[in-house]
């Protein structure tokens, strides 16, 4: 049988568990053989709705926390923008068009990791309509965290690759498990570093400070210093990002956003803290946001709903930081800022300080930069 013949789908899909559901279970439709018939009233996605879609007739136990997981609401980022656009309310702006053009194409519904590419990599079927009981990093993790995460893992970005990945052959997976992919959302966490997931002393006990066998490890109180800290290298950043909606077709309206993509490694202050997320100092990662990055977006309100938009649309810039703490993804055994205490200890150039930020940064950055950059030591 040859592939037009089963439109994409494989022929042993047919006898799997979920192809002998049928269809038109799933996705709708009707069972005719004139093509417009058939495939009138037909959901391409039937996975989406309500974080379950059809998948919580079977999979309940997963639905009822995926419903409310970041993965599938990006409450993060909706948090971020709800908060710097304050007093103003998103529905009263081009805010939830935007929204949609782009932030949501990272959405994704059960069908976006075990069936198909995610929306924004446009790819279509994983592996011709066979459910993937574990979403295969490349094509799904990477889809939509390429930019940062997994571009730095797989030695895409930055200056090398993690250990994990290139000795350990470890993927994603590994550390972020199912059971926190499908409840990523404690009540009341917003962010996703404060998140629960696995953390180094998981599995390397032996380097928790105070215990260890190697002396550079005992060297800070636990909760001092993230481990990444000292064996990241360096990784991928941005600095700011402008956007623009261009229209090229009638009624097809597209979000640009270009940036200034850059390397760097800089230790900061952790205003985040909790217990996943304990430590007093942590990387810093540059968001791409600066105060009139959502500016245009005042003009093509005015061409499409006839009124402006608010000119002061990011009216709290200065609420939140554009350092952040990040995850950095480029793990080394060995770094160069681990070579020595004074490897790290004198030298300004990786710490976050004041003369780091731009003059038109938020306030909320201060609070990030490190105040007073350890000095050399005797050794």
């Amino acid at each position: 049988m040859r592939g037009r013949d089963t439109y994409g789908v494989a022929k042993d899909f047919v006898d799997s568990v979920h192809g002998e559901i049928g269809c038109i279970n799933c996705h709708k439709g009707h069972n005719v053989k004139d093509k417009d018939k058939a495939h009138k009233d037909m959901i391409k996605d039937p996975s989406e709705a309500g974080g379950g879609g059809v998948c919580k007739e079977c999979h309940e136990e997963i639905a009822s926390t995926y419903k409310d997981s970041m993965h599938y609401k990006l409450t993060g980022i909706a948090d971020i923008v709800g908060t710097i656009t304050s007093p103003h309310k998103m529905k009263d702006t081009l805010l939830p068009e935007a929204w949609q053009l782009d932030c949501a194409n990272c959405h994704a519904s059960c069908g976006s990791c075990h069936v198909a590419w995610p929306a924004v990599a446009k790819g279509g079927l994983l592996d011709r309509h066979r459910f993937k009981k574990t979403p295969p990093m490349d094509k799904t993790c990477y889809a939509c965290h390429g930019s940062r995460f997994a571009g730095e893992y797989m030695g895409k970005l930055g200056a090398t690759a993690d250990v994990h990945y290139e000795k350990g052959q470890m993927v994603c997976t590994d550390c972020h498990t199912a059971e926190y992919l499908h409840n990523t959302q404690p009540k009341g966490v917003k962010r996703y570093y404060a998140v629960k997931t696995k953390r180094c002393l998981d599995c390397h006990p032996n380097a928790r400070p105070g215990r260890s066998k190697v002396a550079m490890h005992n060297a800070h109180p636990e909760g001092e210093i993230a481990c990444a800290v000292c064996h990241a290298n360096t990784y991928f950043n941005c600095q700011n990002c402008h956007v623009t909606l261009d229209i090229k077709k009638p009624g097809k309206v597209d979000v640009i956003f270009p940036s200034s993509p850059l390397y760097t490694f800089k230790i900061g202050r952790n205003i985040d803290r909790s217990p996943a997320n304990p430590y007093k100092y942590n990387l810093v990662r540059h968001t791409p946001m600066k105060r009139d990055s959502l500016a245009s977006l005042r003009y093509w309100q005015a061409v499409l709903k006839g009124k402006p938009g608010p000119k002061d649309l990011v009216a709290n810039y200065d609420a939140l930081p554009t350092w952040n703490s990040a995850s950095v993804h480029s793990i080394q055994r060995r770094t160069k800022q681990n070579r020595s205490c004074n490897a790290c200890h004198g030298h300004k150039e990786l710490f976050l300080t004041k003369a780091d930020l731009a003059k038109d940064e938020p306030k909320a950055n201060l609070k990030i930069a490190v105040k007073k950059v350890p000095a050399k030591i005797k050794e």
